[in-house]
C-alpha cells in the first residue's frame, strides 16, 4: 500500500514539474501574441487616423473595421502585414461556402462592386489550414460581418 502511495506521489510531482513550465510557456506565448496584435493595430490606427471597432481574431488573421471611414483592416498573423479594404466602391456582399460533399472547404465573405463583380474576398475558414472545431463560431462571426458591412454600405 505504501509503495502505491509513494509511486503516486512521485508521479504527481513529476507531472507538476513537467506540465507547469509547459503551461507557463504556452500562456506567455499567447500573452505576447495578443500584445503584438494590439500594438500593431494601434500603430495602424495612429498612422491612418482610424478608429477601429469590431476587432476579431482568427487562427491566421485579425480583422477590424472603422465604420465611419468605411475601411476594413485585415492583418495576417504570419507577418503582421495589414491589408486595407475600402468599402466606398462596394455595393453588396455575400457569404459563400465552398463544399466538397458535406465538408466545408472554404468560407468567405465576397465584397461586390457596382457591376456585381467581386472586388475583395475575406476568407474566414479554409480547410486544412484553420481549426475545424471553430467552423461554427467562424460561420457566426462571418454572418455578423456580412450584416455589419451591409449596414455600412
Amino acid at each position: 500500500m505504501t509503495h502505491t502511495i509513494e509511486n503516486s506521489l512521485i508521479t504527481a510531482i513529476l507531472c507538476i514539474i513537467i506540465f507547469i513550465p509547459i503551461y507557463l510557456a504556452v500562456r506567455s506565448a499567447r500573452i505576447k501574441k495578443t500584445k503584438k496584435i494590439s500594438n500593431e493595430l494601434s500603430v495602424i490606427e495612429k498612422d491612418l487616423n482610424l478608429s477601429l471597432q469590431a476587432i476579431e481574431q482568427f487562427d491566421s488573421f485579425v480583422i477590424a473595421i472603422d465604420r465611419a471611414k468605411k475601411i476594413i483592416i485585415k492583418m495576417t498573423l504570419k507577418d503582421y502585414s495589414p491589408q486595407l479594404i475600402h468599402l466606398k466602391g462596394i455595393t453588396d456582399c455575400m457569404l459563400l461556402e465552398k463544399k466538397e460533399g458535406k465538408a466545408v472547404q472554404q468560407l468567405q465573405l465576397v465584397l461586390l462592386g457596382k457591376d456585381q463583380q467581386p472586388l475583395h474576398s475575406i476568407v474566414f475558414y479554409q480547410q486544412y489550414i484553420d481549426n475545424e472545431g471553430r467552423l461554427k463560431k467562424n460561420t457566426l462571426i462571418a454572418a455578423q460581418w456580412e450584416v455589419m458591412i451591409k449596414a455600412i454600405i
